[in-house]
């Protein structure tokens, strides 16, 4: 894990904090001897929220490989998450979250408060601090942890030195850190908003919270957001992924930045789902759950307008229709799907606000199945897990993180023959591979 520890202390050039970074340049180089003013520390931050793209686009994509939604043909190293063949790759992935977090490690252990400077412009980048910490150790959590044993990521909150080592921690001690940071981020940006601001950190927290099953306080985030006002649904299934990604139903939203070039993860995500047979990468797997639930109701608007059809293909392109568009990590869409579905899950009952919330997303998309009459808990949870696996298919992951949570079943390949493949029998297989160097170097193993 040498990568990991040059990351977690090499700041004393950060190149990553690039001047066109969301078009606020930091205001200080950044180096071992300028760490200590706040121009320095909202470099960092800045910094992190630029290695943050990159690890987020990443992971997703891989992470539709590993359902098998996406049907992989060629280039970014996915074949082997398909096949669930996982000895090494996704390096990437690790070393853009560890980058960013050894960022944020720096500004969670300054001397922030000593600092010269307004108690806001500080509350601000404390905020972004707890904020993207949170969102990228509930990636890793989820991403690599064991379910076996419940081993997960190293959970490192300091820098560290060349010569330290590190070891991998329960999933529930990174669980309870991740939940600390994101309530912490809520409380700074309740009066100071920074990269990010409060609804944003409200409905990280209410994903948070879902995929941890505390669904009464899932179903109390997502509801003061969706309360709030402040967005809308968009007036069509296109509308959140028109360029640039101004749709009143985004929450927040990891800005498009030209100066990445090749490695924009709007770029990697319009190159994967391009729609021409040469030139794409991934492409809907006919047998996936998606695939089936297209099939099954022809004239629902995302099946008809987020994909596109080309020579015996079907491209998941409409969610990726440039290569210079913003990348949506929260939209109000999932808030809607998680707030009914965290009341179901908390009350084993099903209300009229449950089913509202639903049809609010069928009736948009055109959908056959509105609900007509209020359903029992089981059957308005399989239907909700169909619904948000239309809904956000191929964002951020959610279908892979679903998935998990839920226990189900993957599509086989046909080297394994036809039906699904049990959780039983993928459950320790679904984890992301750790990178070999960091094995070597660390010892890194997710057994006790």
């Amino acid at each position: 894990m040498k990568n990991l520890i040059l990351i977690l202390i090499a700041m004393t050039t950060f190149s990553s904090c690039n001047d066109e970074f969301l078009d606020l340049p930091p205001t200080t180089g950044v180096s071992d001897n300028n760490l200590n003013d706040l121009g320095s520390m909202q470099a960092l931050v800045y910094g992190a929220y630029s290695d943050a793209r990159n690890f987020v686009s990443r992971s997703s994509l891989f992470a539709a490989a590993m359902v098998r939604d996406a049907q992989v043909r060629q280039g970014f190293g996915l074949e082997t998450f398909f096949d669930h063949q996982l000895n090494s790759g996704g390096g990437a992935i690790w070393d853009s979250g560890y980058k960013a977090l050894g960022s944020l490690n720096i500004v969670a252990t300054s001397t922030l408060n000593d600092m010269p400077g307004s108690e806001s412009q500080k509350n601000s980048i404390r905020g972004d601090m707890h904020f993207l910490r949170a969102l990228i150790y509930f990636d890793l959590n989820n991403y690599y942890t064991l379910y076996s044993t419940g081993y997960s990521v190293p959970l490192v909150l300091t820098p560290i030195g060349v010569y330290d080592r590190v070891s991998c921690a329960l999933s529930s001690d990174i669980s309870a850190q991740i939940e600390s940071d994101i309530e912490l981020a809520r409380t700074y940006f309740a009066t100071n908003s920074g990269v990010a601001n409060y609804l944003a950190a409200t409905a990280l927290a209410a994903r948070i919270y879902f995929y941890h099953k505390k669904y009464d306080l899932a179903y109390e985030r997502a509801n003061e957001v969706i309360s709030s006002g402040t967005f809308q649904l968009g007036a069509s299934v296109k509308d959140p992924f028109n360029n640039p990604g101004s749709s009143p139903e985004i929450i927040f939203s990891l800005k498009y930045n030209a100066a990445e070039k090749s490695n924009n993860p709007s770029k990697q995500y319009f190159s994967a789902y391009q729609a021409n047979a040469k030139r794409g990468s991934a492409s809907l797997n006919p047998e996936s759950l998606v695939a089936q639930l297209r099939n099954a109701d022809p004239n629902d608007y995302r099946h008809a307008q987020l994909f596109k059809s080309a020579k015996g293909l079907i491209f998941a392109n409409g969610k990726y229709p440039t290569d210079r568009m913003d990348y949506i990590f929260i939209r109000l869409a999932e808030l809607y799907l998680t707030r009914a579905e965290a009341n179901i899950m908390k009350n084993n009952s099903v209300s009229q606000q449950d089913v509202d919330d639903v049809n609010l997303i069928k009736n948009r998309a055109n959908a056959s199945d509105v609900i007509t009459t209020i359903p029992s808990a089981q059957d308005a949870l399989e239907a909700l897990y169909a619904e948000r696996t239309k809904e956000m298919a191929f964002e951020r992951g959610d279908h892979y993180f679903n998935t998990r949570r839920l226990q189900r079943g993957i599509i086989k390949t046909s080297s394994e023959g036809s039906g699904l493949k049990p959780f039983s029998e993928y459950a320790d297989i679904l984890a992301f591979p750790f990178p070999t160097t960091e094995i070597d170097i660390h010892g890194l193993t997710r057994t006790p």
